[in-house]
């Protein structure tokens, strides 16, 4: 008889980043399937080191659990992005995906994680939780995309719940916390205040000593350009800007957030 209560699977995926010899190498990795890591890659003769996080199993499914852990060493520079879109399979148990995300980013550290989308299916039930722990000096710029379900099927929120809890700790001390529930079926989220005419969610997180530099005033005429997306930029202290936007469709959405993102990445 299947155990219910039983865990599909157990993805575990470490990473520990250093600089050595001018480049960031990738110094520890542990991985435990579905989850794997590709090697570092290089652009020209830059020091930043990307690797692609990658997920066999295809998506998760009722009770799967992924753990990801990422240390970047002092002044050591990473690009980290999803080889494709996070899928959340129906849950037929009842029991919800769970992914628990902790980063920590030494002195100088830099820590770009490129945008990609969390597609929760019909009936899915998902839980995220992300902790980054930084120091002033260190830099992190961290984007993501909230899909309504499969739009090309007709699914439009049609999923159970999704939870999500984002913490920066800036020195220990706690600069950001962004948590959001929905239940679409408990929930009206096309009221003023939630979701209105919106279907996707895209976010970006800027933490950075330089960030006192920027124009916000740019920031903002510059997010919204784009007619069909609800977008603003909130200063949350002198290092540390968020972004937020809200869009009927998904392309439109990821071409403004890897725009903006490019934008802010080359200026930090």
């Amino acid at each position: 008889m299947l155990n219910q209560g039983k865990v599909n699977h157990y993805g575990k995926l470490e990473m520990a980043f250093e600089l050595r010899r001018g480049y960031t190498r990738l110094v520890h990795v542990y991985q435990q399937p579905p989850l794997k890591a590709s090697r570092e890659l290089y652009t020209a003769n830059q020091p930043t080191a990307t690797v692609f996080i990658m997920e066999s199993s295809g998506g998760m499914v009722a009770g799967d659990r992924n753990d990801i852990s990422v240390k970047l060493a002092p002044e050591s520079q990473v690009k980290l992005q999803q080889q494709s879109a996070l899928k959340i399979y129906p849950s037929h148990t009842g029991e919800p995906c769970i992914q628990e995300i902790t980063v920590e980013l030494a002195e100088g550290a830099r820590l770009e994680w490129l945008p990609e989308v969390t597609i929760p299916f019909e009936r899915a039930k998902f839980q995220v939780n992300t902790t980054i722990r930084m120091t002033e000096s260190s830099t992190l710029i961290w984007g993501e995309i909230i899909a309504p379900g499969r739009e090309m099927r007709g699914e439009l929120f049609d999923y159970q719940s999704f939870q999500s809890k984002y913490k920066i700790f800036v020195e220990e001390a706690l600069i950001a916390f962004d948590s959001f529930l929905f239940k679409p079926q408990e929930m009206n989220l096309s009221t003023i205040g939630l979701l209105e005419k919106a279907r996707y969610i895209g976010s970006l997180w800027i933490v950075s000593p330089k960030v006192e530099h920027l124009n916000i005033r740019h920031l903002q005429e510059m997010i919204q350009q784009e007619s069909l997306i609800q977008a603003s930029v909130t200063k949350l202290t002198d290092h540390a800007i968020h972004c937020r936007w809200l869009s009927k469709e998904q392309r439109t959405l990821h071409k403004e957030i890897n725009r903006m993102f490019e934008h802010v990445a080359s200026l930090l």
